[in-house]
């Protein structure tokens, strides 16, 4: 049973954080056994209360425990192997975007880390975006990375870090990081019809 879960893209605490961790050589792990789960940042956010409305009520005791922090739940959560991985954000951009955004990982109702040594900004290099429940100790993540010249919609590069879930303690650590260009979406050329539909 192999859990994927595609992540829109959310969002990072001011000032917003990089994606420069992911270019180590060697990764430092960031979650201790033991961690408490942390509280979601306060301060003045995006006063639209429709932006609040688009998060998802929780359906789980995981997703009560983030909520319970001042969290917002984002997207579906990913879950196998009694692994639960909840995607959750402290504010939103202009256009309702997650900003000041984490994703918790839980094991058998225990939390054990989070995805990011820092909160993630939307649209900004190193923005978490995919999400693989490969076994019950290994996960991946995927993350955008973004070049000086890059457009906000359309990063070049992805890193790709693979973590060990450990069961006794409890313990999420980050096993090794790789990068590749991103996919870039298809093109039609100018003036071409779309292809008919088969």
């Amino acid at each position: 049973m192999l859990a994927v879960a595609a992540i829109t893209p959310p969002a990072s605490a001011a000032p917003p954080t990089s994606g420069s961790w992911l270019d180590s050589s060697s990764l430092e792990p960031w979650n201790a056994p033991g961690s408490a789960l942390p509280f979601a940042p306060q301060g003045p956010g995006n006063p639209d209360p429709r932006c609040h409305q688009s998060a998802r009520p929780p359906d789980s005791d995981e997703d009560r425990q983030v909520h319970a922090r001042g969290w917002d739940l984002i997207g579906q959560a990913t879950v196998a192997w009694q692994i639960r991985v909840i995607g959750a954000t402290a504010d939103y951009d202009g256009m309702c975007r997650p900003r000041r955004y984490q994703y918790f990982v839980f094991r058998q109702g225990t939390f054990v880390g989070t995805l990011s040594p820092d909160l993630m900004e939307s649209r900004t290099d190193g923005a978490l975006t995919r999400v693989t429940i490969e076994s019950a100790t290994r996960l991946k993540a995927d993350y955008a990375r973004y070049a000086p010249e890059d457009p906000l919609c359309c990063p070049s590069g992805r890193t790709t870090v693979l973590f060990s879930l450990e069961e006794t303690p409890p313990r999420l650590t980050p096993l090794s990081a790789g990068s590749a260009a991103a996919p870039r979406p298809r093109q039609e050329l100018p003036g071409s019809a779309p292809a008919p539909a088969r």
